[in-house]
């Protein structure tokens, strides 16, 4: 496990890791995960967005943003960062890797933090 979370309501447990699973677990009962999430990279960090029910997982392929009140398990937003620069590792063909992730309070904003050294701001309508 690299990352956990807990939610702001202090009912729900994220975690995630090199195994490239989200996991959601119930405070109450850690015996089983109440969801799981395939994010196909390994998770290097998570943020429970403070309004909705929403969860971003910072990966090596970017940002991915879950919506814990739909049933499906695909990402309701994904965001891979283009690298800035031309550097060795763009000409590899690889994009910069997520490594921190924080709402602004309102949760409308993401700040996320990623290999290039470079804090990029997505903002967000909660009317997804």
């Amino acid at each position: 496990m690299n990352t956990l979370s807990i939610s702001p309501n202090g009912k729900y447990l994220a975690t995630g890791g090199k195994d490239k699973k989200l996991f959601i677990w119930d405070i109450l009962n850690f015996t089983f995960p109440s969801r799981e999430f395939d994010t196909g990279s390994t998770i290097n960090q998570i943020a429970f967005n403070p309004k909705l029910q929403w969860v971003a997982v910072g990966t090596d392929q970017g940002v991915k943003i879950y919506n814990l009140m739909s049933q499906a398990k695909t990402p309701i937003c994904v965001i891979e960062a283009e690298p800035l620069t031309k550097t060795e590792t763009a000409s590899k063909g690889k994009n910069p890797q997520c490594t921190s992730l924080t709402w602004n309070a309102l949760g409308k904003k993401l700040f996320a933090g990623f290999t290039d050294g470079v804090i990029r701001t997505f903002t967000f309508d909660s009317a997804q």
